[in-house]
């Protein structure tokens, strides 16, 4: 009787072990793929990051120490006026990246295309976000290598347009030098002669890249030796 008593309990022992053995070993499983869970999440006007703990249930937003990968999943901010996605969750960081690809890459895409001086500068922003995104698909890395493309030609005509303000100011700058006194006349006036034919290039160039009205033209410096505005007989 004892016995039978003795193994009973000895059975009932060993079956609440090993449901609590299941038990850890199904806790463990559901923490570590909630762990391994990623989510996209609208919060106060950006698009939020986060990653699961290591819990049955459980997030918080994605950190690192890395900065570079701090930056790229770091909160977005849409466009104005442009509605944030609804809330997804992912099994895989590679399909994380390739949401985010495509929101990042839809966004550049329209600011670019606007030739706005502020939205490009934004959506330039968002393209080198996108460009540092790990797990992109072969498709998503050609559309990538057409934005950069795109972007480049809006990046010149920028550039194009900011060397034409900055000649033509340089250019007003030795003019005035060029019809004073100063000591540095004579160097202000040859100068002028050489940096005219620069300022009339990228006058046309900025014209026809994105029809920037053209810079007054150049006047021709003053004789050596006699400031400009002044009569023959002074």
């Amino acid at each position: 009787m004892v016995q039978r008593a003795t193994g009973a309990a000895a059975r009932a022992l060993l079956a609440w072990v090993v449901i609590l053995g299941l038990a850890a070993a199904l806790g463990y499983l559901v923490s570590e793929r909630n762990a391994r869970t990623w989510s996209l999440v609208p919060e106060e006007g950006r698009l939020v990051v986060m990653k699961g703990l290591f819990l049955p249930l459980g997030r918080t937003q994605f950190k690192s120490t890395d900065p570079v990968v701090s930056k790229v999943y770091a909160p977005l901010v849409p466009p104005p006026a442009k509605a944030l996605p609804e809330e997804r969750s992912f099994s895989e960081q590679a399909d994380l990246d390739r949401e985010l690809f495509d929101l990042l890459a839809g966004w550049a895409r329209e600011d670019i295309a606007s030739a706005d001086p502020a939205r490009l500068e934004r959506g330039l922003g968002y393209l080198e976000r996108a460009l540092e995104l790990p797990a992109l698909s072969a498709s998503q890395r050609d559309t990538l290598t057409a934005l950069r493309a795109e972007s480049g030609y809006y990046e010149a005509r920028r550039l194009i347009e900011k060397a034409r303000a900055e000649l033509s100011e340089a250019t007003e700058k030795l003019r005035l030098t060029a019809g004073s006194r100063s000591s540095h006349a004579l160097e202000a006036q040859a100068l002028l002669t050489d940096l005219s034919a620069a300022l009339d290039s990228a006058t046309h160039a900025a014209r026809t890249a994105g029809g920037a009205p053209a810079a007054e033209a150049v006047p021709p410096p003053p004789p050596e030796g006699r400031p400009s505005g002044a009569s023959p007989g002074q």
